[in-house]
């Protein structure tokens, strides 16, 4: 096992005294160009280019400069079952992940994330959220989100920090001790403290989108994760072909957002007078935001509310911001 930090982490660096027990996992990659601690083995991403670009994210200089050594960082890794990348609020801890996750590997790919915080504004916020749209090929995802350590009042940042660091050294000797016994695709889930796996697709029917195998496939048994699923060989019309089978793409932040839209739903219910019962959803783990449940919700209230003159229709606002 292999964790893997950046010289750029905000709450992930070399200097964390949650790692120093672990240094013997600890691989620190230096995006600055030069080895930045004797405490941990480095790899050094040297500068290569130099100019005007862009500062953050996918196609910066920083993370083109990475690319550019993908491969000999890939050597360094691929001895390894398993990956824990930590990450932070910066977009920059998030390339060598993002590098080694898009390559093709036989690794487990196991993700560390936090977003940034609100004051860091709202571009690097988007850049994070962009590079983590996609979880496809990533064994396990454990995503803390910590805005609301900002509503406490600080003397000052470092104050905010310790906060943190002490819940995330509650946190990681979990994660750490649980990795290797991870089956399938799982979900950090922070009430049970504890790694719960993505949902099983029992109905082949639902996924298939009108298509169906007429191969030995066992969809029963097949788990599938964030983004779309590749089934690389089965029997369609006596030849072996590729297809693609496609889901809800699931995303870190789906349960706020399915939270977010059945409140509202309340809202527009209760200032419309609509009869309108709800039960809350059982699901644990990654999901969509939204499923047929949801869907069929709106439908009623939708049905309900063309039963209501327009003039007299009150539409609660949802501004976008909820659910970012």
């Amino acid at each position: 096992m292999k964790v893997v930090i950046t010289d750029s982490g905000i709450l992930w660096h070399y200097g964390n005294p949650i790692l120093k027990k672990y240094k013997h996992l600890v691989l620190v990659v230096c995006l600055d160009g030069s080895k930045v601690t004797d405490e941990y083995e480095c790899f050094i991403c040297p500068h290569k280019s130099f100019g005007l670009g862009m500062s953050m994210g996918v196609g910066s200089r920083v993370y083109n400069d990475l690319e550019d050594v993908a491969d000999e960082l890939y050597y360094k890794l691929r001895s390894e079952d398993d990956i824990l990348f930590l990450t932070d609020g910066n977009p920059a801890s998030l390339y060598p992940y993002y590098i080694i996750k898009n390559r093709k590997h036989h690794m487990n790919i196991h993700l560390w994330a936090s977003p940034p915080w609100s004051i860091e504004g709202k571009a690097r916020m988007n850049i994070h959220k962009d590079m983590l749209s996609d979880l496809s090929g990533v064994k396990s995802v454990c995503y803390i989100d910590t805005q609301d350590y900002l509503k406490n009042e600080y003397k000052n940042f470092g104050g905010l920090l310790e906060d943190v660091q002490n819940y995330f050294e509650e946190i990681f000797p979990i994660v750490i001790d649980s990795i290797s016994k991870i089956e399938n695709e799982s979900y950090f889930d922070l009430v049970s403290k504890s790694y719960i796996p993505l949902g099983k697709v029992l109905n082949k029917n639902d996924i298939l989108e009108n298509r169906y195998l007429t191969g030995d496939v066992n969809i029963a048994s097949m788990y599938l994760i964030e983004g779309m699923v590749y089934i690389p060989n089965y029997m369609e019309s006596n030849t072996y072909t590729k297809d693609t089978i496609y889901r809800s793409v699931a995303r870190i932040d789906g349960k706020k957002i399915c939270n977010t839209l059945r409140e509202y739903r309340f809202k527009l219910a209760q200032m419309n007078s609509i009869e309108f019962n709800s039960e809350e959803c059982s699901y644990v783990g990654a999901c969509a935001g939204t499923c047929e449940k949801c869907d069929e919700e709106a439908r009623y209230l939708s049905m309900k509310l063309s039963e209501i003159p327009k003039e007299k229709q009150r539409i609660p606002r949802l501004g976008l911001e909820e659910v970012e």
